[in-house]
């Protein structure tokens, strides 16, 4: 449409070559009811001309969406999106601006929204999809991605998947370089240890799997870390993992940051499925401010990603809004983690430390600027993945109820789970660089059996943390510290008694410790330090005594103890339990 020509909307409405939106109205003659002329009356100083009528699907809920163009002033401003709900509002203009106005006078709202809607009723419609990851579409299973998408055939661009913010950068491209699997298979390994690119390409690769897994009930819960010192290149690395997914470099944002908010990070895990995405620079605690912050974030998304769960939120109406629940697999880089997450985030994760001078520079350089054939990879793999969905589906439940059951080690059982995890997504690349000759059939039996030692040991390694943070060690540790320090004191049985009150008494068998007066001096340790003792007076006592620590009378966490003319009743705790922490 030329700028200087007046549009017909409807049979009621023009827009004319300034913008003006004029309703015209007939005029009727009196005594034939013939139409004998019409009045014109301005109600806009600008006309919204639809450009599109789309779907949006983000994987969650669809929004009809439609997409105006703002005609003011002689010219067009640009395309803005609006719904229909702020169509039908009491300020169907919000969006185009405060320049553009409706006119006052009555009935003018519910002309402009009529003169909105009637350009719809023959207007074009499309489906925009907002999310990654696999939909069936027309009965074809489709992973959504920017760029291309992948089918059981190969990449399309038939599909429009259009991801907002910093959520733009995932895509697939087209090409397809002779030596990407070199990159992937010779240039890759020499970059870090070998324990952490074997878990980062394990949990990439397992990453496409996630909605298969979910389909069988074990879909993956765990976290993967990069830790180290500032300057180790755990970011870099972490960028270099995304490339299978898009083009990410370290100059740019992480797809999700600590700076973020939960409520976003939440978004982004939900929208991005079956793909990876990076929480990036979980700094040290410098202030109260950075330690809530950091604290906050890190256990939202351990709870999001270990459970699975989006928090669930009421509309007006106390309607349930849509949950929004993750199904990426997500990749933290920490200079510092798991500070007062508690045992159970911690074995909802895998670590990977790095120190510096682990990476090597040379071949870092090498990948980076080969990262595209990372990305190549990844939409092949994808296709055999969906070529051969049933099969591999039926081999994958299998394979996940044998794995896990060979890595219960005595440990966690959430690591044994997730040893699992991490050997089905590196089995099932190797499957799949099989297929294509990258490697042969013993190459891939030594990969696996390499892969799987590597994978208990980093379960072994997650275990000795998960202890570190047991409850029950955190009280044995804080009662021999504050004993050491002085700022407790048991007094012997039998001894002289002074009037300072101790926290209690000792013999060669126990520690006779007053319940409130010792729960309460752990707590105020840990409080100095900045950290939150995780567990409650009597489910810490619970737990001393499920671990055989304590002696107790039967259906209580206490005992009664003669002391001088008094029989009080105390926490009997073992005298080798605390001597053991000693020792260690």
């Amino acid at each position: 449409m030329k700028n200087d020509e007046s549009l017909m909307i409807g049979d009621s409405y023009i827009s004319k070559p300034d913008g003006t939106l004029i309703y015209v109205e007939p005029i009727l003659s009196k005594e034939t009811g013939e139409v004998i002329g019409q009045t014109e009356t301005p109600i806009a100083n600008h006309t919204p001309i639809l450009q599109e009528q789309r779907t949006v699907d983000n994987g969650i809920e669809l929004v009809e969406e439609l997409v105006y163009d703002v005609r003011r002033a002689g010219r067009f401003w640009g395309k803005t999106p609006v719904t229909l709900k702020e169509i039908l509002s009491q300020t169907p203009n919000i969006k185009f601006g405060a320049a553009c106005r409706i006119f006052l006078g009555r009935g003018a709202k519910s002309h402009y929204s009529e003169a909105m809607q009637i350009q719809c009723e023959n207007a074009p419609h499309s489906v925009v999809y907002q999310h990654t990851g696999y939909s069936v579409i027309d009965g074809e299973r489709v992973f959504l991605n920017g760029g291309y998408s992948v089918t059981a055939e190969g990449l399309t661009d038939k599909y429009s998947v259009k991801m907002d913010g910093k959520l733009e950068r995932y895509h697939f491209t087209n090409e397809r370089h002779a030596n990407r699997y070199d990159t992937l298979l010779q240039d890759l390994p020499k970059v870090a240890p070998k324990s952490l690119i074997f878990a980062g390409l394990a949990y990439t690769f397992l990453t496409p799997l996630n909605a298969m897994l979910q389909e069988l009930g074990h879909e993956p819960r765990f976290i993967l870390y990069f830790t180290g010192k500032t300057g180790s290149r755990k970011s870099t690395l972490a960028n270099v993992f995304l490339s299978f997914f898009g083009t990410f470099r370290e100059t740019e944002s992480a797809p999700i940051s600590f700076k973020d908010t939960p409520n976003a990070a939440e978004m982004a895990m939900a929208l991005l499925n079956s793909t990876l995405t990076l929480l990036d620079d979980r700094i040290p605690s410098t202030t109260k401010g950075v330690k809530d912050q950091m604290e906050r974030m890190e256990q939202s998304v351990a709870r999001a990603v270990g459970d699975r769960a989006g928090r669930a939120r009421l509309n007006a109406n106390s309607t349930l809004k849509a949950v929004y629940r993750p199904v990426c697999n997500l990749i933290i880089t920490a200079e510092e983690a798991y500070s007062n997450v508690g045992e159970s985030a911690i074995a909802r994760s895998i670590s990977c430390d790095l120190k510096p001078g682990d990476v090597d520079l040379n071949a870092l350089t090498v990948v980076q600027q080969n990262a595209q054939h990372l990305n190549e990879c990844m939409s092949e793999y994808i296709q055999f993945v969906i070529a051969n969905w049933d099969t591999l589906a039926n081999k994958v439940k299998t394979m996940f109820l044998e794995l896990r059951d060979k890595a219960q080690n005595g440990g966690h059982g959430r690591l044994a789970v997730a040893v699992a995890h991490l050997q089905i997504g590196f089995t099932v690349m190797c499957k799949w660089l099989v297929s294509v000759n990258a490697i042969t059939e013993e190459q891939e039996t030594a990969l696996i059996t390499q892969a799987w030692d590597i994978f208990m040991e980093l379960s072994a390694e997650q275990n000795r943390k998960i202890y570190d943070e047991k409850p029950v060690k955190l009280f044995l540790n804080a009662v021999k510290e504050l004993k050491d320090r002085g700022e407790i004191r048991f007094n012997e049985i039998g001894g002289d008694f002074n009037n300072i009150r101790p926290i209690g008494y000792k013999d060669d068998y126990f520690y006779y410790c007053y319940p409130d007066s010792i729960y309460s001096e752990v707590r105020k340790f840990y409080a100095a330090q900045d950290a939150n003792f995780p567990l409650g007076k009597t489910a810490l006592f619970q737990q001393l005594a499920v671990d055989g620590l304590i002696e107790s009378d039967k259906g209580q966490n206490t005992k009664a103890k003669r002391i001088g003319d008094k029989r009080p009743r105390l926490l009997w705790l073992r005298v080798e339990a605390l001597d053991k922490e000693e020792n260690e």
